[in-house]
């Protein structure tokens, strides 16, 4: 008897474990109310501000890579492919800061990540949310495995979440976590002027992979996100009256 509960332990111990490495990519979107769309492009019409339209997001692809209980969550790079040649030349400022990967530290139930800001580099360290989950009989399937429903709170928004029991790991995309299944897709509101839906879902899950990213040492200052939140505003003062004194002068 103790052998057949010895073999039935190592056996669940093989599902429950050899799959704790694996790579998501996720694809993000997001949409916004019709209806709240055409009310603002009316109004902004009516104002003589022209002709606005808004539209949705271009496809953006991030990438999760999770192996000894840590994970790395990052943007995929896409390389833009447009030969119209009628395209201007564009330039991005990083206001907010530069982000680098998301490493999610499950033993310390806490987020980490590299921001340049000002040429300086800081560790942002964010602790896991309660999004006080809620798991419904609603089930699924994304990319052959059977997903299940979860309905949570992200600051007074709704949030829903498609996990997959068969995947034991806590983890997702985006900092969402805390479900007993990996992560394959998330919808939360956004809320604002157009009454925005955010997107995050698997579009490719590569299970014990045989190549695995190198995990990079990040530095800088250790600070909480309320501390970085700070920063930024200072940073974007200091913009702001940098670009004022530069209209002045001319």
């Amino acid at each position: 008897m103790k052998q057949l509960l010895l073999t039935g332990f190592l056996l669940f111990s093989n599902f429950g474990f050899g799959q704790e490495k694996f790579i998501v990519d996720y694809k993000y979107d997001i949409k916004h109310d019709e209806e709240k769309i055409k009310e603002f492009e009316r109004e902004q019409a009516q104002k003589g501000g022209g002709t606005i339209k808004i539209g949705g997001s271009p496809n953006i692809y991030y990438q999760l890579e999770y192996s000894d209980h840590q994970s790395i969550y990052k943007k995929i790079e896409t390389i833009n492919n447009d030969q119209n040649g009628n395209s201007m030349s564009a330039f991005s400022i990083n206001i907010g800061g530069e982000y680098k990967d998301l490493i999610n530290e499950t033993s310390k139930k806490a987020f980490r990540q590299e921001v340049v800001l000002d040429k300086q580099s800081f560790i942002v360290v964010t602790p896991y949310k309660d999004y006080e989950w809620k798991i419904t009989d609603i089930e699924d399937t994304i990319l052959g495995h059977k997903v299940k429903k979860a309905i949570g709170n992200d600051k007074g928004k709704q949030i829903a979440a498609w996990f997959a029991p068969d995947i034991k790991v806590d983890a997702g995309p985006n900092q969402v976590n805390g479900l007993p299944g990996l992560i394959l897709k998330t919808v939360s509101e956004t809320g604002g002027k157009f009454g925005s839906t955010m997107t995050y879902e698997a579009d490719k899950i590569t299970l014990n992979p045989k190549k695995m990213s190198k995990t990079k040492p990040i530095k800088g200052e250790e600070i909480t996100q309320e501390e970085f939140k700070k920063l930024q505003d200072e940073s974007r003062q200091k913009m702001r009256e940098s670009f004022s004194i530069g209209v002045d002068k001319k």
